[in-house]
């Protein structure tokens, strides 16, 4: 009976020991020519734990759950810190690393410390007008609740409308229309980033991208890349991360206004897969404080990734958003509210695109 006893509770120990450990996943590549870097450093800041990357120029790192910073340090190489990572139970997350090559002639040897900037600070020494948010930055954004266009909306040289009582956040670029900018997912030119979005504008009050699917947004607003098309004041270009390759985990979330749940891992060694659907409540919400609007939507979105060969990767994405905004006659309205009720328009839409990539290394670049 002793004996039994220790067992049980040195199983209950490491069993809750497991549930405090999460895992750091990731892959660091060359930024311009994209082909993996083996043997970069992965190291966690002020701390001795970290991970060196393999012949595919991928690392893993289980640790305790915390929030922690990123060090990624590879010779010939500019080093980059991601900053505020945070790291739950149970879970894994996807940090890649594209680091930039030192381009210097060789002369006297100074010994001096090792430059290390962050993901922003890299964009400083672009000549163009370029800007890039990290997921770590969307997630602490105030006031942003986790929502892409209202976190785009914090950089230089962008503004929003908040017309209708803050209800559109319709991105505006130095002045431009929100009908001038474009907006690529993976590489893949998607319509519009919100739900109830009006003709000629993207703008609406919720975002449709999946924030925890994100791996940066890179914002342009001149000297736009060859694979840009159709635009007149900005370019948005956001990039997903890639499925667990490990196992399969999920993220249900439910609270009074949606519910939620996402789902990433592996199809098999070659392949895997991004999925999340959401679905609101709002209209219940607003039906019981007896507002006269009604907002009822879904989202979904979707990523596969099949590695064909060592150099040759295969992305399809889908994103989809069905709206159903309807407006109902308050139980003390006056005939004026009632006649502006009947005669305002009801939104009943779908937005979706699909699309395919096909990504291949070549010497000193990528098609």
């Amino acid at each position: 009976m002793k004996n039994f006893i220790v067992v049980f509770f040195l199983i209950v120990y490491f069993n809750l020991s497991a549930q405090n450990q999460g895992e750091i996943f990731g892959i660091v590549i060359d930024k311009n020519t994209k082909e993996p870097l083996i043997g970069a450093n992965i190291i966690i800041e002020n701390e001795n734990e970290g991970a060196i990357t393999d012949e595919y120029g991928k690392y893993v790192i289980n640790t305790t759950a915390r929030t922690l910073n990123l060090t990624c340090s590879y010779l010939g190489y500019d080093s980059l810190v991601k900053f505020n990572i945070v790291l739950t139970s149970g879970n894994a997350q996807n940090i890649d690393f594209e680091l930039e090559e030192v381009t210097t002639e060789l002369g006297e040897v100074v010994v001096q410390g090792a430059k290390i900037r962050s993901a922003r600070a890299a964009d400083l020494y672009t000549p163009m007008s370029v800007q890039t948010l990290t997921v770590e930055e969307i997630r602490s954004n105030p006031g942003g609740n986790f929502d892409v266009s209202k976190v785009i909306q914090a950089l230089p040289g962008v503004a929003g409308t908040t017309g209708g009582g803050g209800f559109r956040n319709d991105i505006i670029i130095r002045g431009g229309g929100p009908n001038e900018n474009v907006y690529y997912l993976d590489g893949i030119e998607i319509p519009v980033l919100n739900h109830f979005s009006t003709q000629g504008s993207a703008g609406g009050p919720v975002g449709i991208i999946n924030t925890a699917f994100t791996k940066d947004i890179k914002l342009s607003s001149s000297a736009f890349n060859s694979n840009i098309d159709n635009v007149l004041s900005g370019a948005f270009e956001i990039n997903q991360i890639e499925g667990n390759p490990n196992k399969i985990q999920s993220n249900i979330r439910l609270s009074a206004t949606e519910l939620a749940a996402s789902f990433d891992g592996p199809i098999n060694k070659k392949s895997n897969f991004l999925l999340s659907a959401r679905r609101s409540y709002l209209q219940f919400l607003f039906e019981l404080i007896d507002l006269p609007i009604r907002p009822n939507y879904w989202d979904f979105q979707l990523k596969y990734t099949y590695q064909l060969s060592p150099k040759t990767k295969l992305n399809i994405i889908g994103i989809g958003a069905i709206d159903d905004f309807k407006f109902a006659t308050p139980e003390d309205a006056t005939p004026e509210n009632i006649y502006v009720v009947r005669s305002s328009p009801i939104i009943n839409q779908w937005n979706y695109t699909s699309g395919i990539s096909l990504n291949h290394l070549i010497n000193s670049g990528y098609i």
